[in-house]
């Protein structure tokens, strides 16, 4: 099922594959913007997380990805992650960045800013 033109709802469901949670839409919008501005695929890692997977891979309980409001997208080099980094800051105001992936959300419960791991 295709959530918009270039996502599917499969790319954010739970590893474990129990299929837990909702992703948020307002989340994928803003991913659909940064895909079109971007031009090119993005690679969701991590989308919805049960609170066994998002347990089991070491992730914080307070973690978005348990509301289905946040996203790990792959990044594989300096410039990728560059370029994401910079489309990603207009529709994002929480990002975090990993030496593999850049996570975004929407949780307004969390402070806004840029965070590294």
């Amino acid at each position: 099922m295709n959530l918009t033109k270039h996502f599917k709802k499969k790319e954010f469901d739970c590893q474990c594959r129990c299929g837990t949670g909702e992703i948020s839409m307002e989340l994928v919008e803003k991913l659909e913007q940064v895909r079109i501005e971007y031009d090119k695929p993005m690679k969701i890692n991590s989308g919805i997380r049960c609170r066994v997977h998002n347990r089991s891979i070491g992730s914080k309980v307070t973690s978005s990805h348990i509301k289905g409001l946040a996203a790990d997208i792959s990044c594989q080099s300096m410039e990728e992650r560059h370029q994401l980094l910079r489309i990603f800051l207009k529709y994002f105001t929480r990002v975090g960045i990993h030496k593999v992936f850049i996570h975004v959300d929407v949780d307004n419960q969390k402070t806004n800013g840029v965070f590294v791991y």
